[in-house]
C-alpha cells in the first residue's frame, strides 16, 4: 500500500532542499545537482498540481480556497526551474537565482506542511490519503520517465534509509526490511547493473 500523500510530499520537499543546497554550493558537481534539482522539481510540481491540488479542489469547501491559493503561489517555482536551466552556473545571476529559489522552495514547503496538508489530513480518511499518495507518486515517477530521467539507486550519500527502502520495494528487492542502509544501496546497485545488461 502506498504512503500517505503528506509523507511523500514532505520527503520530496526535503530532497529538493538538499539538492538545492548542493546545486548552489560551489563544487565540481554543481551542474549535475542542478539537473537533478530541476528534474525533480518539475516532476514534483506536476504531481502536486495534477494529483494533489486537483483532488483537493474537487472536494470543495474551505480547503478548495487553500489549494487555489497554494497553486497561485507556486507558479514562481515553475519559472525558477526554467531560469535555473538557462543561467550559467558561475555567473552572478546564478547566485541571485539560487537565493530566490531557496526562498520560494522554503515558502512552498512551509505553506504545504503548515496549511494545506494538515487541512487535508484533518478532512480525508487515511485510506484516501494513501490512495492520493499512490496517485501522486505514480504521476511524479511518470513525469521523471517522460523527461528521460531515471530513478537509479541514489548517488547521493544523504538519502535516508526510508527512501532507500522505498526504492528497494519498487525494485522488488527481497529481504529489504532487515537490510541496513549500506546493504540497501548495494542491493539496489546490483539490481541496476543486472537491468543494464
Amino acid at each position: 500500500m502506498p504512503s500517505s500523500v503528506a509523507r511523500l510530499v514532505a520527503q520530496d520537499h526535503d530532497r529538493l532542499g538538499r539538492l538545492l543546497r548542493r546545486m548552489c554550493s560551489v563544487g565540481p558537481n554543481q551542474d549535475r545537482w542542478r539537473t537533478e534539482f530541476v528534474d525533480l522539481l518539475r516532476a514534483h510540481r506536476a504531481a502536486e498540481r495534477d494529483e494533489l491540488l486537483a483532488d483537493v479542489v474537487s472536494r470543495g469547501g474551505d480547503i478548495t480556497d487553500l489549494a487555489r491559493a497554494q497553486a497561485e503561489r507556486d507558479l514562481e517555482l515553475d519559472q525558477l526551474a526554467t531560469e535555473l536551466e538557462r543561467v550559467e552556473i558561475e555567473s552572478p545571476p546564478f547566485a541571485e537565482t539560487c537565493t530566490r529559489a531557496t526562498a520560494a522552495l522554503q515558502g512552498h514547503a512551509e505553506s504545504m506542511a503548515g496549511v494545506l496538508l494538515p487541512a487535508l489530513t484533518a478532512t480525508a480518511p487515511r485510506r484516501e490519503l494513501r490512495r492520493l499518495g499512490g496517485a501522486y507518486e505514480e504521476r511524479r515517477d511518470a513525469t521523471l520517465l517522460d523527461m528521460d530521467c531515471h530513478e537509479p539507486p541514489p548517488r547521493r550519500l544523504d538519502v535516508s534509509r526510508a527512501e532507500l527502502y522505498e526504492l528497494a520495494r519498487r525494485a522488488g528487492v527481497q529481504g529489504r526490511s532487515a537490510m541496513s542502509r549500506g546493504q540497501l544501496i548495494r542491493a539496489l546497485m546490483r539490481r541496476q547493473s543486472k537491468e543494464e545488461l
